[in-house]
């Protein structure tokens, strides 16, 4: 007989996964997994990667479930993301002032992460047993490995690997090195000088979950200046957005006004603006305002 572990915000019965997801029967939840994911290409620089995005019925019990993890789960040290309050700007701002900074990320990350790392999560950290742990499993990823439009897959990928996550944090103490994860973006800094032997230490941990970094995506920035996780970090410790940010926002305003714009494309400008506004206030304020009223427009004339 199946000894079902006791642990705090445990889920070991039916009744446990049916109060956490807010269903009445375990039938909506089968029939949310079913219904699957929509998966496609989405194309960057030249390049494409495969988003696995969850029917909407799956993507609400995802985001219950993400939400029950972030309360009652302790976030690690190093990690940068998964939790409300992380993030890639607060990522960057730990390196900052220091000497020296490597950044690398692993390569295909949530494909590379398998179903088997994920189920041993569930049972040890919340005591899932039997039906429920192939319930957790089935409602967390796709063809036997994590989604990487999910919403839990960027705290999972973070559990996932904590046992690795968490021998490579300790040793880069040891070694006096500061680090962070930022879902596969791994970042190391330190006022004086990291050997390549480190590199190499945290290749050969990582090869342990079958998960690989390569050599073309490691940089490693001099003195007080390094771009940490799409965050530009100055001499003086100032953080800015990438340029490339700002110049592909003047260059679709140079292309069309703003009363030509799409809903999409209004909805990207905006973005775009309100991220470089993290760092500088007062950029673009004008343009935002004048763009988020050609928005509201056209949602309204699309309503009608």
């Amino acid at each position: 007989m199946e000894t079902k572990k006791i642990v705090p915000n445990s889920l070991n019965t039916v009744e446990d996964i049916l109060n956490m997801l807010e269903c009445k029967e375990i039938s909506e939840i089968i029939q949310a997994i079913e219904k699957g994911y929509k998966r496609y290409k989405k194309f960057k620089n030249g390049k494409f990667r495969w988003i696995e995005a969850p029917n909407d019925d799956l993507k609400i019990l995802q985001q219950k479930l993400l939400k029950y993890l972030q309360k009652c789960l302790k976030c690690p040290q190093y990690c940068m993301a998964g939790f409300k309050g992380q993030n890639n700007i607060k990522n960057a701002m730990v390196h900052r002032f220091m000497r020296e900074v490597i950044t690398t990320d692993i390569s295909h990350c949530f494909p590379n992460t398998q179903e088997k790392y994920i189920r041993k999560f569930f049972a040890e950290e919340l005591g899932a047993t039997g039906e429920v742990l192939d319930f957790l499993v089935a409602l967390t990823t796709y063809n036997g490995y994590l989604p990487t439009g999910a919403p839990t897959s960027t705290l999972l990928v973070c559990f996932a690997h904590k046992e690795i996550f968490d021998n490579i944090y300790k040793k880069m103490q040891e070694l006096d090195v500061l680090m962070t994860v930022y879902v596969d973006d791994i970042t190391i800094s330190t006022h004086g000088h990291v050997g390549n032997w480190v590199i190499q230490y945290i290749k050969n941990s990582l090869k342990r979950h079958g998960l690989h970094i390569k050599k073309s995506k490691t940089k490693r920035y001099g003195y007080k200046y390094a771009v940490v996780t799409g965050v530009h970090i100055s001499q003086s410790g100032k953080l800015l957005a990438p340029f490339c940010i700002g110049h592909s926002v003047i260059k679709a305003l140079k292309e069309k006004e703003l009363t030509a714009m799409s809903i999409t494309k209004l909805q990207e400008i905006i973005a775009k603006i309100s991220y470089i506004q993290q760092f500088k206030p007062l950029t673009m304020v004008k343009t935002k305002n004048n763009a988020i009223k050609q928005l509201k427009k056209l949602q309204k004339n699309k309503n009608i």
